[in-house]
């Protein structure tokens, strides 16, 4: 029998294996098979939006391994409960990846894309950090508390950003996406390795931001 704490958090997991399976699967089947053209981001955006919608009042809806490192760094997670947010991401888009390539047969014979790295990371960097940064400030941040835009601030912080800089870096700002990204042979283990690297690192300068901004008022 599972106690109530145990059955939040298999609640919180549930929801966060479903928003980031349909992330990911927006991303492949949108613009890694190229069946949205031009209006992938938008795409993204939207889907992502929606599944924030759907997801955050069970469990915040991360779906982002540097998204779960803010918030820990916030304390607003603890490091347990992270750990098995991280790991459920990276399941998710394994799952989503592999469900991509059967529903799409152009996936599995997308050839890799070789990008500037200075700039590829610099991009993923930038990006990366302010749709933390927006994350954190509307979500968590008191002075948001109780907003109805969280979703779509996020959801056109990402579509935005996939506009800016998709042909410089592929746009992943997500480490569970860019493993996504690899096993859909659009970047190599070195970039995935880079990039999430500069994710998380990028998710940590936002939290540690934040937290000077917001000082004694993070919830």
């Amino acid at each position: 029998m599972l106690t109530n704490i145990e059955k939040i958090m298999k609640e919180k997991l549930i929801t966060e294996f479903i928003g980031t399976f349909f992330l990911y699967l927006i991303i492949a089947l949108s613009a890694v098979s190229g069946a949205a053209g031009d209006f992938a981001p938008l795409a993204i955006g939207l889907g992502l939006a929606a599944l924030i919608f759907a997801s955050g009042h069970r469990s915040k809806a991360h779906f982002n391994p540097a998204v779960t490192l803010a918030f820990l760094f916030t304390k607003n997670q603890k490091l347990k409960e992270s750990a098995a947010y991280i790991i459920t991401a990276i399941v998710a888009v394994l799952f989503a990846a592999f469900s991509a390539q059967l529903l799409s047969p152009k996936i599995p014979q997308a050839e890799i894309i070789i990008f500037c790295p200075f700039t590829a990371i610099l991009a993923e960097f930038i990006f990366t950090f302010i749709l933390v940064w927006v994350i954190l400030n509307v979500a968590v941040s008191k002075g948001t508390q109780g907003n109805g835009f969280y979703g779509i601030a996020i959801g056109f912080t990402v579509a935005s950003g996939a506009y800016c800089v998709g042909s410089i870096s592929g746009a992943s700002f997500n480490p569970a996406v860019s493993i996504g990204l690899l096993i859909n042979n659009v970047i190599d283990l070195k970039t995935v390795l880079l990039y999430s690297l500069v994710q998380l690192f990028a998710g940590f300068i936002a939290a540690k931001l934040f937290n000077c901004l917001e000082q004694d008022k993070v919830t």
